[in-house]
């Protein structure tokens, strides 16, 4: 057995032995091929080339500093505000306002404190003849009270269907576009007015006759911005009463001819409620709310009172209940206060009524009892509450869809009642063709004024008459749109 296994060894060496000189021979047979093709050469040739030459160290040794001599920044003329020959151009600021006619900053500046005199404001379209056949108009107008309507609501509804628009019931009353809007009281003679972007307060005749290039308008300058409180008050024919963005309260005396000054403060005035013949209260965009007493000779306020945190659009005061009234702003909430509970520090309300939380453009009290709220809402609604009896129990009537949103260059749209019923109210419209619309206290929509022809644009502030059949609609170029009976 022993003698079998070293026989098989010595066969397995032989084999490997031969395995071994053939790998020899094949490396020789391929170096020779490699010589004859020169790539022993070509790779001797190569390394001569990345062989790197030595340096000296530089270790130990201080390196010389070489001072380069630094030349002036280069700068082209435009940077240097210089035109192509060099000159020097104004600052940047100034050649803006050149080339994009931006307003400089005292192009509308506030008029001086205290009384101005009425002709000394007249804008530059009104002249004295202008003022004095306005101030004759109103000065003969008789006392009136806005005493409650008690006329079917269905007649006179019927008989505002037939109000119409004629070519001279338009007329452009203030040069830029309305921020108020307001009939005078008075039943004999047919007065609107408006209040304008920059101040401008105009007045209208619109039963004028005269064949003038006023059209039977005066227009005054009383303000310096947005005229967005404007009122005629019942108890005063002889006055008109108007606060603005500039801070300023004014009384506007026809038997004086003087626009007094009767409430100031550096911010911004939103609008004003009576709480008596002499006494207002007026919202500002702080969140504060005055009471300015005007039978005194300050401007300031006798009280101010801090009810919100951002700011209020509007005030108003119950008709009966003196004590309470409402406001609204960018809350989105109506408030109802207690004049005799309200602090000159943070108050409390005594009612809230929740809204959709957006800005509410106006609240006001229903004008003979005060039973219900209109508000006007920029989650697109118009709202009514039940006032009957201020208490927590207040709840929502009605709610009405309508389209609030009127862009940029539009007045927001405020919902107002008719000053003797409170049945009814009106209300701008963003639908085409273009309207001013009537609706009822229970929400219903009772007429649509119309007029394909005389009314093509978006009047955003409207206001009826207490004792005609008239309804007047403001617009964004400061023109005034009425719908009347009898036109000819």
């Amino acid at each position: 057995m022993k003698a079998e296994m070293e026989s098989d060894v010595s066969d397995f060496g032989d084999d490997v032995e031969e395995y071994r000189k053939r790998i020899e021979e094949n490396v020789r047979q391929n170096q020779e091929f490699l010589r004859q093709l020169g790539i022993d050469q070509a790779k001797q040739d190569l390394l001569k080339f990345k062989e790197k030459p030595s340096k000296p160290s530089q270790r130990g040794l201080k390196k010389e500093k070489v001072l380069v001599e630094l030349l002036p920044r280069r700068s082209s003329l435009r940077l240097q505000n210089k035109t192509p020959d060099g000159i020097e151009l104004p600052p940047e600021g100034v050649i803006a306002r050149a080339q994009f006619s931006v307003p400089a900053p005292d192009e509308h500046p506030r008029p001086p404190n205290g009384p101005l005199d009425m002709k000394e404001t007249l804008y530059r379209t009104s002249s004295e003849d202008d003022h004095t056949s306005i101030t004759k108009q109103i000065l003969k107008q008789k006392t009136c009270t806005h005493k409650p309507a008690s006329e079917d609501l269905q007649r006179y509804v019927d008989r505002m269907s037939k109000a119409l628009m004629s070519a001279e019931s338009v007329v452009k009353v203030t040069p830029e576009r309305s921020f108020s809007v307001a009939f005078h009281p008075g039943n004999s003679r047919l007065l609107a007015a408006t209040g304008d972007k920059w101040g401008k307060l105009g007045i209208w005749d619109v039963e004028s006759e005269e064949s003038s290039e006023s059209d039977g308008v005066v227009c005054y300058c009383p303000h310096s911005r947005p005229i967005c409180g404007l009122e005629f008050p019942v108890f005063a024919t002889h006055s008109v009463y108007t606060c603005s963005y500039d801070g300023s309260l004014r009384h506007g005396d026809l038997y004086k001819e003087v626009f007094d000054e009767v409430y100031s403060l550096p911010g911004v005035l939103r609008n004003f409620s009576f709480t008596s013949p002499n006494t207002m209260l007026v919202s500002q965009n702080t969140g504060r709310v005055a009471l300015v007493d005007t039978r005194t000779a300050s401007t300031s306020a006798e009280h101010t009172y801090e009810l919100a945190d951002q700011s209020l659009r509007t005030v108003s005061v119950h008709p009966t209940q003196k004590d309470y009234f409402c406001t609204a702003g960018v809350g989105g909430v109506v408030c109802v206060w207690d004049l005799r509970k309200v602090s000159v520090k943070k108050s409390k309300a005594i009612v809230t009524l929740e809204h959709s939380g957006k800005t509410l453009n106006s609240a006001y009290f229903s004008p003979v009892t005060g039973k219900y709220i209109l508000t006007t809402s920029m989650d697109d609604t118009l709202k009514i509450f039940n006032s009957s009896v201020i208490d927590s129990n207040m709840k929502l009537r009605k709610s009405i869809p309508h389209n609030n949103h009127i862009g940029r260059w539009v007045t927001g749209f405020s919902a107002s009642w008719h000053p003797a019923r409170e049945d009814v109210f009106v209300v701008g419209s963003m639908n085409r063709p273009r309207e001013i619309t009537l609706f009822s206290d229970e929400g219903k929509r009772l007429h649509s004024f119309k007029d394909d022809t005389y009314l093509g644009s978006v009047c955003s502030l409207n206001a009826l008459h207490p004792t005609r059949d008239v309804v007047v609609g403001g617009n964004s170029s400061g023109s005034l749109h009425v719908f009347k009976l009898n036109l000819l």
